[in-house]
């Protein structure tokens, strides 16, 4: 006689079930970035050249020093055109004698000057007055002065050098000084086409100084609104306040943009995820029981990847490998931080 086996199966208690690592779904803001290396330059700066040729007799400033706009900062000695104004000058106070002279005639006894004479004169007079005018402004070029507020970056001449007048015909011209404004400095850089659409003035930039470790918040000051046929690149400026004269012209930065940003999103860690055409994870049920379960996602950061479709908050799935598991295995979850 055969005996039915009675003995009771054997269990698997939850201490004997595979342990594997977990995550829960939750809250985060998150944040999508993207950094460039640049190179900070003067907001602007310009090599000062003299209007007109002549002999440095006093420059002013030197290399170091911060300038005002409309400051002097060199004058020229000018004995041509300071010759010719006393000319000029004398041939107006000549002419307009004359004109003054012809036109109180005129006026007295009307007719007993030829229109002709009076137009003439008058004409003398207009011609003498714009001559002087022109002198005068010729000499005034004999004082060079600063554009903007800056500093002296540069310095090229000392006092008796023959400074030719800077007019593109003249391939001999030397600058006086260079001037630069540095309380404020440019950051630009380029960035890929795939980058462009989402770049804007205004978007928010974080800046890290490479030499000094200072992090500095700003934003798209300007782009190019085009993308450059030949790298496919778009050209970003970032104004950088500078009031300290702190950051030098030539320091590397790191600008760090902000493409998209998404507050309080469902999200989970990016080794909890499987990615590709269908993306996946394995979440774990209230009895222990993994199931695939496809995930729509949306921006994905360093560490992140916000969830917009397929979990609720709190849900847990597997994070990390997924070796030696498969759907509807009972397991028993341990969360990570």
């Amino acid at each position: 006689m055969v005996h039915a086996n009675t003995e009771p199966k054997p269990t698997v208690t939850r201490d004997e079930l595979p342990v594997v690592a977990a995550a829960r779904v939750d809250l985060a803001n998150l944040a999508r970035d993207t950094a460039y290396t640049a190179e900070l330059r003067p907001y602007l700066e310009a090599d000062l050249h003299a209007k007109v040729a002549g002999y440095l007799k006093v420059i002013s400033v030197d290399i170091g020093d911060r300038v005002k706009a409309g400051q002097v900062i060199a004058t020229l000695e000018l004995p041509e055109q300071e010759a010719d104004l006393a000319k000029a000058q004398a041939d107006f106070d000549v002419m307009k004698l004359s004109y003054d002279r012809v036109s109180a005639v005129a006026a007295k006894e009307p007719g007993l000057l030829a229109q002709q004479e009076v137009d003439k004169a008058r004409g003398d007079y207009q011609m003498a007055q714009a001559a002087l005018n022109r002198t005068k402004a010729l000499v005034e070029y004999a004082k060079i002065v600063a554009p903007f507020d800056g500093v002296v970056t540069n310095r090229y001449a000392d006092p008796g050098a023959l400074i030719q007048s800077g007019t593109t015909s003249s391939s001999q011209s030397m600058p006086v000084v260079r001037i630069a404004e540095l309380a404020r400095l440019r950051l630009d850089f380029p960035v890929p086409q795939s980058v462009a659409p989402d770049v804007a003035p205004g978007m928010p930039v974080q800046v890290t100084i490479q030499a000094t470790g200072e992090v500095t918040k700003g934003v798209v000051a300007r782009d190019t609104d085009n993308v450059d046929t030949s790298t496919r690149m778009m050209r970003v400026e970032v104004d950088i306040d500078n009031k300290s004269l702190r950051l030098k012209p030539g320091m590397y930065a790191t600008a760090s943009l902000a493409l998209q940003t998404v507050s309080h999103a469902l999200a989970l860690p990016v080794q909890a995820v499987a990615f590709g055409d269908t993306p996946d994870v394995w979440a774990i049920d209230r009895d222990g029981v993994l199931v695939d379960r496809p995930v729509k996602i949306g921006i994905q950061t360093a560490d992140k990847v916000e969830i917009l479709g397929g979990l609720a908050r709190d849900d847990a799935v597997v994070f990390g490998s997924r070796d030696g598991l498969r759907p509807g295995m009972k397991v028993k979850p341990k969360y990570v931080e």
